[in-house]
């Protein structure tokens, strides 16, 4: 076991509190009280003029208590006392709780010393609503010795500590990394304080181990601890699946849940979520070898082949346990759902993706857009024509925008098939929703034309493309001029060129490359290029503000000799 065993845990409260605690010897029992009630704003007005002491109601008494600590000066414990002496016969559990809940009208400083002194005239024989609040009060202002002399205290006294109390105390204790500690009180619960746990005491034990300190012998620690949990509950389950799924035994955390669904018990959200990111982020793992046996040759041999693919075994849990929380009513994080809609794609199984995707635009979730972009970029890659564009016009339907990339998508599918008349459609249809192409909608359409030998339609598209300031590639501007060459547009030839030269210095011009937009300039030249207007303002502009406006005049007077363009050598 790796419960920490030492009964004396190193507490160190602070003097005050122990001064407080222990000044008084003297001890005025009660053991009448009333259960505490909820302070309400009303609890605060006065009620009548100066009534005396004895025939004040609860409400004008809790008034009037308040009233002399606020106005009392804190500079002695005896001033303090002085003026809380004539309450003596009025104290319950339940004004105490009320004089601890106005925290904010009296300060740290006399709050702490009205409960020490409470404590000591009623032998801290309190209520365990009390108790509690000042487990929590101590809690989260991290006076864990505080919280240790206080349990001491009140089990001397004979008093009880209930288990809520103690179950504060360890979730503070485990959130600020003392787990030593916190395991310590679990076990003393039974032997010091008579307390036997209950569920909220082991989920907070689970929460310690689980959440804050995920290591192999603490999720064993946590393992035996929820085994012996007669009915364990939502929190308790969903403790252990975090921690299980931190360390990666995926299969304990599925165990688990798959139990919790067989007697009705549903995780967490946040449970669910890291469960399904699991087991999505182990099938897109790679690295997986695999053996591989080759037949086709006359001594058949094994091979052993990488599985780039990932591990595929793993996201069938990952839908199991997404259609069950569905049908339990709990839906996971948006970025759970997109990781495993996109796991699914990226395995091929676009059937499933769409199931998840139906779910998703039934429940109206965030991601209904993010989540279509995903599938009908799956359903291109892999041709399914009919399926896209049923999908595609659903958007369409919906109101839902598509993004360039499902335009793009689409596109370049439709042009693979061959099918331009649709593609040009969903083109149009790009334009007519102010969704501004790219260079790789261009290169799609250009080559898909250049396959039918459209010359006309294929050089319109590259001349707008270039107007748009992008530079196509090599084979895409080959193409073109090769198609205009084998249909005699020779001046389309010298205008294709000049156009794309033109757009390459102003390219460079922009980048700051100063040399090569020189020797550009000069290739040019050469070549008997002649620059445009916008192209030699870049270029000036570009020298300018380098200083070497005189290098840039020199070479542009060059251009004054070149010949027009019907002139040059069409070889």
């Amino acid at each position: 076991m790796l419960l920490c065993r030492t009964r004396n845990a190193v507490f160190k409260p602070s003097i005050s509190f122990i001064l407080c605690l222990y000044s008084s010897s003297s001890s005025n029992k009660n053991p009448n009280f009333t259960n505490p009630k909820t302070l309400s704003s009303k609890s605060l007005q006065p009620t009548s003029s100066s009534p005396s002491i004895q025939r004040l109601s609860p409400q004008t008494t809790l008034y009037s208590l308040l009233t002399d600590l606020v106005s009392c000066p804190t500079d002695t414990d005896s001033t303090i006392e002085n003026v809380l002496d004539c309450y003596k016969g009025e104290l319950t559990s339940n004004l105490v709780l009320r004089v601890l809940m106005s925290y904010n009208h009296l300060g740290r400083s006399k709050t702490l010393k009205f409960f020490s002194w409470a404590g000591t005239q009623m032998g801290f024989q309190f209520d365990d609503t009390v108790i509690e609040y000042m487990v929590d009060f101590f809690g989260r202002r991290k006076l864990f010795d505080d919280i240790k002399c206080l349990f001491m205290t009140v089990v001397a006294h004979k008093g009880k500590v209930s288990s809520k109390a103690l179950s504060i105390c360890i979730r503070f204790l485990g959130r600020e990394g003392r787990i030593n500690e916190a395991l310590s009180l679990f076990e003393e619960m039974e032997s010091v304080f008579g307390c036997k746990p209950d569920n909220l005491v082991c989920n907070n034990v689970l929460y310690v181990l689980c959440k804050k300190q995920s290591s192999v012998e603490m999720i064993e620690l946590a393992l035996s601890i929820f085994h012996k949990i007669e009915s364990p509950d939502t929190y308790s389950c969903s403790n252990m699946i975090v921690g299980l799924c931190r360390l990666g035994r995926l299969e304990a955390a599925l165990e688990i849940f798959r139990k919790m669904d067989k007697v009705g018990v549903h995780p967490t959200r946040s449970a669910v979520n890291i469960l399904i990111g699991e087991l999505c982020l182990m099938s897109s793992k790679e690295g997986f070898v695999e053996k591989v046996r080759v037949m086709n040759t006359r001594r058949p041999y094994s091979i052993l082949v990488p599985n780039m693919g990932g591990n595929r075994g793993a996201i069938q849990p990952a839908i199991e346990v997404f259609f069950a929380v569905v049908n339990s009513g709990l839906l996971p994080g948006t970025f759970v759902v997109i990781k495993l809609m996109s796991e699914l794609c990226r395995l091929g199984d676009t059937g499933e993706a769409l199931k998840v995707l139906r779910i998703v635009e039934e429940k109206k979730l965030t991601c209904v857009q993010e989540g279509y972009s995903i599938v009908m970029k799956a359903l291109c890659d892999h041709r399914r024509a009919e399926e896209a564009g049923n999908l595609f016009g659903r958007m369409l339907d919906i109101g839902l925008k598509p993004k360039l990339i499902v335009y793009n998508s689409v596109i370049s599918m439709l042009c693979k098939l061959g099918d331009l008349d649709n593609a040009t459609g969903v083109f149009e249809i790009m334009s007519k929703n102010r969704c501004l192409p790219d260079s790789l909608t261009y290169i799609a359409l250009i080559h898909a034309h250049g396959e039918f030998k459209n010359w006309k339609v294929a050089y319109d598209l590259l001349i707008e493309m270039l107007s748009f300031g992008w530079i196509p590639h090599f084979h895409t501007s080959n193409l073109v001029d090769s198609l205009l060459r084998e249909h005699d547009q020779l001046d389309l030839c010298i205008k294709l060129e000049r156009k794309l030269e033109n757009q390459k210095l102003h390219k460079l011009c922009k980048e700051g490359q100063l040399d090569a937009a020189y020797e550009k300039v000069k290739s040019m030249l050469e070549k008997g290029i002649h620059l445009s207007a916008y192209a030699r303002d870049s270029f000036e502009h570009e020298f300018q503000k380098c200083g070497k406006l005189t290098i840039a005049h020199q070479l542009l007077e060059n251009t004054q000799r070149v010949d027009e363009p019907q002139e040059i050598n069409r070889t």
